[in-house]
């Protein structure tokens, strides 16, 4: 009797664990949790190595480099301050040799136009990763001759936002890259390679009294603006 016990209840223990493991609901495996993208340099703090340290650009810097845009949106390195052109000087990225590092992900930046009273610069920091565009957005832009012979059409109001451009511009691709960051929608049109959009914008340009001798050339709404100026283009957008 003893052993018909130990078996009956040896088999409801089985029956149970079976019953149990085959026949509840079936759970989808668990989502993954979501991991959201780290934060690009504008938007990051400035923390850890190096936060919260000042420095400053000397009047006669020995051992510096200071990047600028320079042509066609091109960079170019200097050693002095003098050698930075005119137009240039607004935003300069400094490389202190033998000075302090800026915090992580940001660079060290001059206003080369607005020394302080012994004739040195006090620098700030511009994220890394948005130094050139900044530094080429202050109105820069490329020269460019429109192609001979071409018949400009009526002008027409734009719809959205048309960019002038050509392929070589280095001011026109940072321009665009903007934009594209910026998720603007816009057109872009090369003139050199389009005569019907260099014709478009010899009209526009006549009709708004605009030389056409440089590019970009943006078109916000009738809005014509020549070169990257961003912040003229973040007010007009």
């Amino acid at each position: 009797m003893t052993r018909t016990r130990t078996v009956q209840s040896l088999t409801s223990v089985l029956l149970a664990f079976a019953l149990f493991g085959a026949c509840g609901p079936e759970k989808p495996p668990a989502p993954e949790p979501e991991v959201s993208a780290p934060p690009s340099a504008s938007d990051r703090p400035e923390s850890g190595a190096n936060a919260g340290v000042k420095a400053t650009l000397p009047a006669a810097p020995e051992k510096v480099v200071l990047t600028y845009a320079g042509a066609r949106g091109v960079f170019a390195d200097v050693a002095a301050p003098d050698a930075v052109p005119d137009e240039a000087r607004g935003m300069v990225r400094v490389t202190l040799l033998d000075g302090p590092a800026p915090p992580v992900g940001t660079v060290w930046v001059a206003n080369l136009r607005t020394p302080t009273g012994d004739g040195s610069w006090a620098l700030s920091t511009v994220a890394r990763d948005l130094f050139e565009e900044l530094a080429v957005g202050q109105g820069l832009s490329s020269e460019v001759e429109i192609p001979a012979g071409i018949e400009p059409p009526e002008a027409k109001p734009a719809e959205g936002i048309i960019v002038y451009k050509t392929e070589w511009c280095g001011v026109c691709k940072k321009l665009l890259a903007y934009l594209d960051r910026k998720g603007v929608e816009y057109v872009a049109k090369d003139i050199e390679k389009d005569p019907a959009a260099a014709g478009e914008l010899q009209a526009k340009a006549r009709e708004k009294g605009i030389k056409t001798g440089s590019v970009p050339v943006i078109d916000v709404g009738g809005e014509l603006m020549v070169g990257f100026d961003r912040a003229r283009l973040e007010r007009l957008l």
